[in-house]
């Protein structure tokens, strides 16, 4: 995927993340700072995120089961969480959900940017 897909990745999720911030009582603007926003640049664009580093071998062929036994990667678990509560606080969360089921073997990589690629347009706010 190209850097025009990855700039949409990375806004309509930065969009799930301070959805589920604010559902969950957090201020949004914790979102649009470092934390958020920040951490969230570093993972997509940053050659040593693990997280990014991760998703890359997995989109190459290697296993989760694989890579995880060379070192701890916190998006992993914390993809399960994030569903998990975006389902508790009415969220609809389709980055979080389609990350979710690649990480559990559910879909392959192409099917997963298909169903996120594929959703019907509407407003992003």
């Amino acid at each position: 995927f190209g850097i025009n897909t990855l700039a949409a990745y990375v806004t309509r999720s930065s969009n799930e993340l301070r959805q589920l911030c604010i559902a969950m009582g957090g201020h949004p603007d914790t979102i649009t700072g470092l934390s958020g926003v920040g951490d969230l640049m570093l993972t997509a664009f940053g050659s040593l995120s693990r997280n990014r580093n991760l998703g890359k071998r997995l989109m190459e062929g290697e296993t989760l089961d694989e890579l995880l036994k060379e070192k701890t990667v916190e998006g992993v678990p914390t993809a399960q969480v994030a569903v998990v509560y975006a389902e508790k606080c009415g969220i609809e969360a389709p980055f979080f959900s389609a990350i979710q089921k690649l990480l559990n073997g559910e879909v392959r990589p192409e099917e997963a940017h298909a169903l996120l690629m594929k959703r019907p347009l509407k407003s992003e706010h």
